[in-house]
């Protein structure tokens, strides 16, 4: 999320605006309904805190890094890394010496930075209740009221999670733990007020995106259309995978990204091909089995090995709602996999809806038929 937050810096100074205000913002995520009180965010920045206290001395202090060690963010974000413990502790100690580099916690560029991280962490904390309730509703807007759905996930803050990863995500059967790294998950908002709306809408929409993923994946276990009506056939697969992650894969944008018809066009018609290039090669009898399998493969890949027809997950779900509106995207994510392709397709069909088609009867191939013409 970092990486793609660094871009969307750029890319928004040069979205126009209207006379009347901004052409943009309107997201999903942020079309929350009634309070639902099903989904609960709690932020605790007790290590953060503690870090950059024991980070800003005039010297290393023996015996500081092994108390740290005894934070729960420290101990998950070296039990993440792979690393021994006396590794952080190195790595600590790193961080006082010029000569030394850190070898996994960077934890120098914040001792480094500590004057400017000190007031921003306190700007910050003051914020804590607003982020906890922007993220808490961010989670809950996208989750049908159908199936019954408690969550609480509770975000650690903290500084130095190994390797170039913004959070990490440890799974609780009531709710994640997502430890999230300061120092990465705020680097493109550095010249932002600390305790501005950019940094509130950038630290509560992480957090309410492990979230939702976390209540989303809670929602379909326990959902009869997603077991029920679920596509079969041998485009199956690539269907349920696209409507699973289309909900989700919307948090990765900025909310002043959508409509993302309008301001991610050409990305938009890259992800659509791509499906439907998937559904037609998976959905041709004379299609060799290694290449159903290759496909099949990519679905399950992550990184830059992932199919790129997943991308096509969100624009089809925004699409559904910037069309119909946000009940219009909820029925469509309750009636299962298949759902959110009929709704799509009903959407593009709209004259002027600048969306997109789907490969001709690709939403009726629920029952494992080839599209007809």
């Amino acid at each position: 999320m970092r990486t793609f937050e660094a871009a969307a810096a750029l890319l928004l100074a040069a979205l126009p605006t209207s006379a009347g205000g901004p052409v943009f913002g309107r997201a999903p995520y942020d079309a929350a309904g009634p309070p639902q009180d099903r989904i609960s965010v709690s932020i605790d920045a007790s290590a953060a805190r503690q870090i950059l206290d024991a980070l800003s001395e005039d010297k290393l202090k023996p015996g500081d890094a092994s108390a740290l060690m005894a934070l729960d963010a420290v101990r998950r974000q070296i039990a993440d890394s792979g690393q021994p413990d006396s590794q952080w502790v190195e790595d600590f100690a790193a961080a006082f010496d010029q000569r030394s580099r850190p070898v996994t916690f960077d934890l120098r560029s914040i001792r480094l930075a500590r004057d400017v991280w000190r007031p921003r962490l306190a700007a910050l904390v003051q914020n804590l209740p607003e982020i906890e309730r922007q993220a808490s509703r961010r989670a809950d807007a996208l989750i049908p009221a159908d199936v019954p759905v408690a969550l609480s996930a509770r975000v650690e803050l903290t500084f130095g999670i190994a390797g170039l990863a913004d959070h990490l995500v440890v799974e609780r059967d009531h709710g994640p733990v997502i430890v999230v790294d300061l120092g990465q998950a705020l680097a493109s908002a550095l010249g932002d007020e600390p305790g501005g709306a950019a940094v509130t809408d950038l630290l509560s929409r992480l957090a309410a995106a492990e979230t939702f993923r976390a209540a989303w994946a809670a929602y379909r276990s326990r959902s009869p259309a997603w077991s029920e009506n679920s596509p079969v056939g041998p485009a199956a697969p690539l269907l349920r995978a696209v409507a699973a992650q289309a909900p989700v894969a919307l948090f990765a944008y900025n909310k002043d990204f959508f409509p993302l018809a309008t301001w991610l066009n050409g990305p938009m018609l890259q992800a659509v091909d791509s499906l439907n290039q998937d559904a037609n090669v998976l959905l041709d009898s004379r299609t060799p089995l290694g290449t159903r399998a290759e496909i099949l493969a990519r679905l399950r890949s992550a990184g830059l090995q992932r199919d790129p027809a997943l991308a096509a997950g969100a624009f089809l779900a925004d699409g559904v709602f910037q069309k119909d509106g946000r009940d219009a995207l909820l029925r469509a994510l309750a009636a299962g996999p298949a759902g959110l392709f009929r709704a799509y397709a009903k959407a593009s069909r709209v004259k002027g809806s600048n969306l997109p088609p789907l490969l001709p009867g690709l939403e009726s191939t629920v029952g494992g038929q080839r599209p007809s013409g």
